[in-house]
């Protein structure tokens, strides 16, 4: 977006002069607290799952269509707010995506079968997969070159926090509530706890608030909307929060464009990085929704549910697995933010992708019942040590994926960029599960190995395809 030798200064060298302060700071935290409520929501389901099997007496099939729906939801999500955001602002598309969602969620405590059910959660799936198209490019284009990647990462992080959330809220209603998991509340009688489960999960729509004060539009996309006075406007409350010196950008610096769409990212010097991406989004999608949709029901086949007791509370044993598997995921995600910054973004994500691919095999091996490993190396302990390894470099190829992408598009089609590779995710999150539990009448080991394939494979086409974006700016 300029040269600064011909007397033109840039957006991206007028925000690498602001060094990571105050505002930075608060930014982050905004939208971590989306992506921490995004994190909640997706996996919401596979507590409620097992209870509305038995409430709507749905088959497997069923069961796995609806566990789905919000994934396939996400699908649509992406590629349509993605696509909006760069055609008509991402302030705005961050809002409605994190209401959309948050609204549906709430509005799936009044569902009364499959179809209706099935309905809502692939209405909660569209915002939530927007939000995750938006926040990304939102915050990147906030952020100096220097720090970006580790940014992000962090960003990601917030993600097991929203896991954290949901099992408490799941542990709440579906477990700890007296009689039978049914509370009788004036008026309305008598409601399942799943319905209070879903009711919760509406609360982030109080962030659109927060949104609506706090957040304004990037300088990236008002410069690339020829609106430099605005542009300026915005870099000028950026440096004065963060207690630094402001330097206007140029308008010859600026090349106004409009969203050129979705053709663009098939455009001979960005085909290769598109498809490049994607794939990876595909192999991170696959292999995490496939274990972590049905790890309740994994680890009750490992044989190691129980309950046990604290402070005076039962508490089944599969709630701590969770908070265990979320607790682990943090240093996952720190190495990333780490290495990203060090090696840089490809090999951090190819590498990870790689080995969550082996840790996943690991585990499977390990199950109770499946002897490739010998018996030394199967049981509990094995089957833990590779769950948690699996667990830790899946969140941090998350991380690095989240770290990159944005990197790989330019201003006009960072968010359409964004959403089409996350939307080819979704395709791998939707058919992760589906294959798993269509594989898993032939055990757990078959069920999960194509699995850890395509972790690895994903890893192998960014380490021979990717390219470095550490230390570019934005373009």
């Amino acid at each position: 977006m300029g040269d600064s030798t011909t007397g033109r200064v840039t957006v991206s060298q007028v925000m690498d002069r602001i060094p990571v302060g105050r505002f930075h700071r608060r930014l982050l935290a905004i939208c971590g607290s989306a992506w921490a409520f995004d994190g909640m929501e997706v996996i919401v389901i596979s507590f409620t799952l097992p209870v509305l099997i038995g409430a709507w007496e749905l088959s497997g099939f069923a069961a796995g269509l609806l566990g789905s729906a919000s994934l396939m939801g996400m699908i649509a999500g992406n590629w349509v707010w993605g696509w909006y955001a760069d055609e008509y602002g991402r302030v705005d598309a961050f809002q409605w995506t994190v209401l959309s969602y948050s609204a549906f969620a709430g509005l799936t405590a009044l569902a009364t079968g499959f179809y209706s059910g099935f309905a809502l959660r692939f209405l909660t799936g569209v915002g939530l997969g927007g939000a995750l198209a938006v926040d990304t490019s939102y915050l990147s284009e906030h952020l100096p070159t220097d720090r970006r990647g580790r940014y992000l990462v962090y960003l990601d992080a917030f993600w097991p926090l929203g896991n954290v959330f949901a099992v408490v809220l799941a542990w709440v209603f579906l477990s700890a509530l007296p009689t039978g998991g049914v509370v009788a509340l004036p008026v309305v009688g008598e409601v399942a706890g799943w319905r209070l489960l879903f009711a919760s999960a509406s609360f982030p729509a109080l962030l659109v608030f927060v949104i609506r004060r706090q957040l304004r539009e990037t300088p990236y996309y008002l410069a690339r909307r020829g609106d430099v006075e605005a542009a300026n406007e915005r870099i000028a409350a950026i440096a004065e929060e963060n207690g630094e010196e402001f330097t206007p950008i140029t308008a010859e610096s600026v090349e106004t464009e409009s969203s050129p769409g979705y053709a663009r990212l098939f455009d001979a010097d960005l085909r290769t990085r598109t498809a490049m991406i994607s794939a990876a989004w595909f192999a991170v999608n696959f292999g995490y929704y496939g274990v972590f949709i049905w790890l309740p029901d994994t680890v009750g086949a490992a044989g190691v549910v129980g309950s046990v007791t604290v402070a005076g509370a039962t508490i089944e044993s599969v709630y701590l697995y969770f908070l265990l598997i979320g607790l682990v995921q943090f240093p996952g995600y720190v190495s990333a933010a780490y290495l990203v910054e060090k090696l840089g973004r490809k090999p951090t994500l190819g590498s990870y992708l790689v080995l969550s691919g082996v840790c996943t095999f690991l585990f499977a091996a390990s199950m109770p019942g499946v002897s490739l490993l010998g018996a030394g190396l199967s049981g509990f302990w094995p089957f833990l040590a590779g769950l948690l390894a699996a667990s830790f470099f899946t969140m941090g190829a998350w991380g690095a994926i989240y770290a990159y992408t944005p990197e790989l598009f330019p201003t006009e089609v960072r968010a359409t960029g964004n959403g089409f590779a996350g939307g080819v995710g979704k395709v791998g999150a939707v058919l992760g599960p589906i294959l798993a539990g269509a594989l898993v009448e032939a055990g757990y080991l078959a069920a999960l190995a194509p699995l850890a394939v395509v972790f690895a494979l994903g890893g192998v086409v960014v380490l021979a395809f990717g390219r470095e974006t550490m230390g570019e700016p934005l373009f």
